[in-house]
């Protein structure tokens, strides 16, 4: 009865201590939560005012394009109607069409749910590096803290939202894709469809950012591979571990199958403009010249803030110096990350390192389009300085009494929140302050193009000029960021004062040849519907620009000066409809859907133990596959 009691007791203890613990990572995540909340209510409760930059409008654009079509032509948008004369929007790397989180600016709006994507991305950033450095990287949890503060308060994604970048806030997933992998490796399989799921958000609109973490990624699990090492914590520290570097090829592989109709559309058009070889971006230049590249001085006062600087890269010098003297503290697990801030230093000093390690691979096919290499290099390093500092906590750990151990540790997390915390909200409190005048929100009856006079394509003024106000407006913006070879014929011309000029060579959105037949058009995202009047066979011309995908009920289409033209031999008053029909797209979703049933039969398979009876008695020729797929899964 003893013993039973004392077991009991023992059991209850044990629950009690875990309970302990889980209250205790609760109440890190809650501060961490709390933390980026505050200095986050200021754009959350900013309503619709905007950021006056010209990259902001353009994105915000994109957004209110899907919006619109949802909400106002209930269709999914394959192109739009609004941009560039008429642009196959899903063959754009940065179109938000297909990205899971354009559902919250859908419901909330453009404007406010590019806000609330930002904020979740940084709660995102901060609490799963707690969880990171927690539960893989066994940090304590006054170092799990540590790093999930400095990480979280970061300035990277704030100053890149301050310049109207919000697809560039995904690097914050950076944590969570590490933490999917641990978890995937100590047994959690279901890690890896979420990991796959998180890569294809990160892919679907992260554009460069999102290749450059796939990078980072990969090279830490090629490093895994060195036993000593084990940064992941899943393998023998006398045996290679493959765990981290299969589980991170196996998610991207989903990733690439799922999300081929996001992948196939940009590659169609790269494929148009010279393939990935070639510099597919039009606002590139076509040889070597990195712009932006900073000295290694100049990168060390970025990074510790040097005279108040706000930088991308700007964490503070208390996390830089703890983290420089775990290198010396604990050289083994301190250097992965070691090499992974050399390595992306190395890269983001460019033509400014003893060797331009970044031109000796710029001919690779997407590094080819990477510019600025400050911007894309950099914050892989505020991420390792950030997990690195968080091991020096071990040490501390090792301080008598016990008290002084908890007192260092709150000190040296309260000052780097101290330097960190007034330079975030900040730069939150000065990103959207101006409210756009009514005037400017106005629809328009009928729709039409407008182009710029003397106007760069990357403008924030005049508002009757920017993307974004214009598909509010209903009205078409023909000189757009995109740059597809336009053809479309603008109704006026907008200066920049934002008076309209009209263009005396405008015949209409839909013109026949013959001035005596009539058109009228009724433009939708996916379709074109024309009334015609005719007395007599004629051509008519759509002012949208032509492309191959588009068919029509009536003639056939083919290509007038770059529009969409039809010969029409019927006479008579009567509708037609072109409808666009753009085969990449459905080609791509057809694997995605293939890709997906087999994905669900393997995983059936598996579970019911088909696939392991299938290894041992399928026939020979075969038994390969069944063992193949189990060796992936184990």
């Amino acid at each position: 009865m003893a013993r039973k009691f004392s077991a009991q007791l023992k059991d209850s203890f044990g629950f009690f201590m875990q309970w302990v613990r889980t209250k205790a990572d609760v109440i890190a995540l809650v501060l961490i939560a709390v933390v980026i909340t505050l200095p986050s209510i200021a754009p959350l409760s900013s309503g619709n005012k905007v950021n006056l930059k010209d990259d902001f409008f353009y994105y915000a654009g994109m957004h209110e394009g899907v919006r619109k079509a949802v909400l106002e032509y209930h269709t999914f948008p394959t192109r739009s109607f609004w941009i560039g004369g008429g642009f196959p929007t899903l063959g754009n790397p940065e179109d938000p069409s297909l990205n899971p989180l354009t559902v919250i600016t859908v419901i909330f709006g453009s404007v406010m749910g590019l806000k609330i994507i930002t904020f979740l991305a940084l709660l995102v950033g901060g609490l799963s590096t707690y969880l990171l450095a927690r539960h893989i990287l066994g940090y304590t949890r006054w170092g799990a803290l540590f790093s999930g503060f400095v990480f979280g308060l970061s300035l990277f994604v704030p100053i890149r939202i301050y310049d109207g970048n919000p697809n560039e806030i995904y690097v914050v997933f950076l944590p969570l894709c590490l933490l999917l992998i641990g978890l995937a490796c100590h047994g959690r399989r279901i890690a890896v469809f979420v990991l796959a799921f998180i890569f294809y958000i990160m892919l679907s609109d992260g554009k460069l950012t999102a290749l450059t973490a796939f990078l980072y990624i990969g090279i830490l699990c090629l490093l895994d591979l060195i036993p000593a090492w084990n940064i992941f914590g899943s393998g023998n520290l006398k045996k290679i571990n493959i765990k981290p570097l299969k589980v991170f090829l196996i998610a991207l592989t989903i990733t690439f199958f799922i999300g081929m109709p996001r992948i196939l559309p940009p590659l169609e058009i790269i494929e148009t403009l010279g393939g990935l070889g070639s510099n597919f971006l039009w606002y590139k230049p076509d040889t070597y010249s990195p712009s932006g590249v900073v000295t290694l001085h100049t990168l060390w006062q970025n990074l510790i803030g040097y005279q108040n600087v706000l930088n991308i890269l700007t964490i503070g010098l208390l996390p830089v110096l703890m983290a420089f003297s775990v290198f010396f503290i604990f050289p083994g697990k301190a250097l992965p990350w070691a090499m992974t801030i050399f390595l992306f230093t190395w890269l983001a000093l460019a033509y400014n390192a003893p060797v331009d390690l970044l031109k000796l691979v710029w001919h690779l096919p997407v590094l080819k389009e990477i510019t600025k290499p400050y911007k894309y290099f950099t914050f892989p390093l505020v991420f390792s300085f950030a997990i690195v500092a968080g091991q020096f906590f071990w040490l501390l750990a090792k301080a008598r009494p016990k008290w002084l151990h908890h007192a260092l540790a709150v000190v040296l997390i309260f000052l780097s929140v101290w330097f960190l915390y007034p330079r975030f909200d900040a730069i939150q409190k000065n990103t959207y302050t101006y409210d756009i005048p009514p005037e400017f929100l106005v629809r328009q009856n009928e729709f039409y193009n407008i182009q710029g006079k003397g106007l760069s394509r990357f403008r924030a003024e005049p508002l009757n000029s920017v993307i974004y106000t214009n598909i509010i407006r209903n009205v078409g913006t023909i000189d757009a960021v995109t740059n597809y070879g336009e053809k479309a014929v603008p109704k006026y011309f907008v200066d920049a004062n934002g008076t309209l000029i009209p263009n005396s060579g405008y015949r209409g959105e839909a013109h026949f040849t013959d001035t005596g037949n009539t058109a009228r058009t009724v433009f939708r995202p996916n379709s074109i519907m024309v009334q015609v009047n005719q007395s007599k066979p004629d051509t008519l011309v759509i002012n949208q620009n032509f492309d191959k995908d588009w068919h029509s009920d009536h003639g056939k289409i083919f290509n007038k000066d770059g529009l969409i033209a039809l010969r029409l031999d019927k006479a008579g008053a009567y509708q037609i409809t072109l409808r666009y029909f753009p085969r990449s797209f459905f080609l791509g979703l057809t694997i995605s859907i293939l890709s997906l049933m087999i994905l669900v039969f393997i995983c059936w398979s598996y579970r019911t133990e088909r696939l392991l009876k299938w290894s041992r008695g399928a026939p020979l020729p075969i038994r390969w596959m069944p063992r193949f797929i189990l060796w992936l899964i184990s």
